[in-house]
């Protein structure tokens, strides 16, 4: 079973059309908050199911950018609290967090101001 088996096939395809409109700069991010996620969740199936559902949560609250991936994990952790991973979870949050002040990207996701 892959991944992103779970996921809503019309999430699969909010990702892919984020992604196709991010520019290369955010796309460095996003596979870099990644990256830094699946080094502590694991690169085995379990840790790589545990992206796809925090990209789940991303796209299921509105965010228009897959860079905003690091915000999305304690809002994941939050609605599943009893994650098997939750500690290595919320290590990945923090590093992650630094990551993200550190290239001094938003704290708040990037979503559609609806009026």
């Amino acid at each position: 079973m892959g991944a992103f088996e779970k996921i809503k096939m019309g999430s699969k395809k909010d990702m892919v059309r984020i992604w196709k409109g991010m520019n290369e700069e955010d796309k460095d991010y996003f596979v870099d908050q990644v990256a830094l996620a699946l080094s502590i969740w694991g690169t085995d199936n379990a840790g790589k199911t545990l992206v796809a559902k925090v990209l789940a949560t991303l796209i299921e609250d509105g965010s228009e950018n897959l860079a905003d991936f690091g915000l999305y994990i304690e809002e994941y952790l939050s609605s599943n609290g009893s994650e098997k991973r939750k500690g290595k979870m919320e290590r990945a949050s923090g590093i992650i967090s630094r990551y993200r002040l550190k290239n001094a990207l938003s704290s708040v996701p990037h979503k559609e101001i609806e009026l």
